[in-house]
């Protein structure tokens, strides 16, 4: 047996985690937005300017469309009335649409590659989602053991959102979605925290037992603030964690007094922030395409459940379990239920309705799987949680397992799904989803089709089914990046083209790194299972041990 302090429990947890993404990652940003908010980073290291400055050396490395990025966030901001001419405008400094936050948090891993005379582009590219993605994976990993008891749920949780579903892939970003992710699920945890006094085993390394309430509770308003900060969207859900919090602490004011003043500061700072960047308190950069004018659709509410190129039951498939979950948590945890419940669905009304004539990238946002759904995933994965709790107790332990015959096509349902969410995401970790557009306009000859709503609404143009006859055709070791300099899919040089594969450890340094990584994965996810009660030692032979019961 591996014996360990807790606090070594999660390191490992992050470690685990934290390996399986650089691994699996590609090395290289999306083809707009993380490329904008990577040129602020390095215009803050270089220029010393929170402005995306169009001088800084990435844009010609990167051979990025700067004057276009300048002049579409400087069309956005202007009043109305006023035009700008894309070819005549001065090409100067200007505050972009993208977070802040995720550019300022970029920081540490630029100096970096500064030090180390190495790529910054790909330094930022590699570590910072994978980092993001494997710290909320700890994150679900605590709240779950807070919510059911049991470090074995805990442990499968973590792994169900990590390599199950589509959060997987935005390893491979600079999006700010896995940030966005991270903020939302740490604040519910912390304000969730702080409802209790007696401690878990986390809490014995955090902080001492006399002050847990306060503390948490501050720490939740600041990382509820900070989700508005990585992305402006979370404003719909700051009501939902205030009566929430207000309804659970209304008992103990010094707690709840934390928790509105740590929120208000943070949120009247980023306020501040936009004061000084666009003139108003509550203009993020957006316009028109953050007034409620946008949401003037509803193709997305279908397209974001069900579609075949951004379904969120098809890229997390998991999450069809979702209706019977919210019934046992419902049961177990009705305010908890109702809080997470509020922010999956105000977000998928908030993202499904989005349109201003623009489908499906509106309410999609490219990428793969739904996208602008990426924030509520560590929410639903908590919630399925409570399925394992269920099963748990109509688990018995003897020599062998012994689940109840009423839960067992439940325990199947969730293993078989589980499994097709690994290898769904595994597709997209394996291919830049980006790839699709060039294989239908290619491959497929469809130049006079729309691409995009084809990769959405086809089933025979699916994402999923694009990467399986890409990956069984070796597609990717045909393409010349060089074809396509000084076009309009110049960014196909970002990735690791002609390479057979989009992992850039891979690609760049061969297998034996790879072997090692899944090795040390597998070491980890040993110890893992040992300290988490999931494996079970004996003096002759490894026994697996029941699965699914709470601790």
């Amino acid at each position: 047996m591996i014996h360990g302090t807790p606090k070594l429990l999660v390191f490992f947890v992050f470690i685990f985690t934290l390996l399986i993404n650089l691994t699996s990652a590609g090395g290289h940003m999306d083809t707009w937005d993380g490329i904008e908010t990577f040129l602020v980073t390095e215009s803050m290291v270089l220029k010393h300017t929170a402005k995306l400055d169009p001088t800084v050396p990435s844009v010609d490395k990167l051979d990025f469309h700067v004057r276009y990025s300048v002049y579409s966030n400087m069309q956005i901001q202007a009043p109305p009335g006023k035009y700008y001419d894309q070819n005549t405008m001065p090409l100067e400094p200007v505050y972009t649409v993208r977070s802040l936050l995720l550019s300022a948090l970029a920081v540490p891993l630029y100096y970096t590659a500064l030090i180390f005379s190495i790529s910054p582009i790909v330094t930022v590219s590699l570590f910072a989602n994978p980092l993001f993605n494997a710290l909320t994976c700890v994150i679900i990993f605590c709240f779950a053991v807070e919510v059911y008891g049991s470090k074995k749920i805990a442990f499968i949780l973590s792994l169900l959102f990590g390599v199950c579903s589509f959060a997987w892939s935005y390893q491979t970003s600079f999006w700010t979605q896995p940030l966005q992710a991270l903020t939302l699920i740490t604040s519910a945890f912390f304000i969730y925290k702080s409802l209790h006094y007696s401690p878990s085993f986390l809490c014995h390394y955090l902080i001492s037992n006399k002050s847990n309430g306060i503390y948490f509770a501050g720490l939740g308003g600041l990382f509820l603030g900070l989700s508005v900060f990585a992305h402006p969207t979370s404003i719909i859900l700051v009501p939902g964690f205030i009566i929430y919090s207000i309804y659970h602490l209304r008992k103990n004011p010094r707690i709840l007094f934390s928790f509105l003043v740590t929120v208000t500061i943070t949120l009247f700072f980023i306020g501040l922030v936009n004061y000084l960047r666009f003139g108003s308190f509550t203009e993020f950069g957006y316009g028109y395409f953050a007034s409620l004018q946008t949401h003037n659709g509803w193709r997305g509410l279908i397209g974001l459940l069900v579609s075949p190129g951004a379904g969120l039951f098809l890229y997390f498939p998991t999450s069809i379990l979702l209706p019977l979950a919210a019934i046992y948590m419902n049961k177990e945890n009705r305010s908890l239920f109702l809080l997470f419940m509020y922010i999956i669905v105000a977000t998928w009304l908030s993202a499904g309705t989005l349109s201003f004539d623009f489908e499906p990238f509106s309410w999609w946002g490219t990428g793969w799987g739904p996208r602008y759904l990426l924030c509520i995933l560590p929410f639903i994965t908590i919630m399925l949680g409570s399925i394992l709790s269920h099963i748990g107790k109509h688990t018995h332990m003897g020599k062998r397992i012994h689940i109840e015959k009423k839960t067992l096509p439940l325990t199947i349902s969730f293993i078989a799904l589980s499994v097709a969410g690994f290898c769904i995401s595994l597709l997209g970790v394996l291919i830049w989803w980006q790839y699709d557009i060039v294989y239908v306009s290619e491959k497929e000859q469809l130049w006079n089709q729309d691409p995009w709503n084809l990769i959405v609404w086809n089933p025979s143009y699916s994402p999923i089914v694009l990467h399986t006859k890409m990956l069984m055709t070796d597609y990717l070791s045909h393409i010349d990046p060089q074809k396509y300099v000084d076009t309009g899919w110049n960014w196909i040089a970002y990735g690791s083209t002609p390479c057979s594969y989009d992992l850039y450890i891979f690609c760049n340094f061969g297998i034996a790194p790879v072997l090692f990584s899944l090795a040390v994965i597998a070491i980890l996810g040993y110890c893992i299972g040992i300290q988490t009660g999931m494996f079970k030692i004996s003096s002759k032979r490894l026994v697996f041990r029941k699965l699914y019961k709470s601790s």
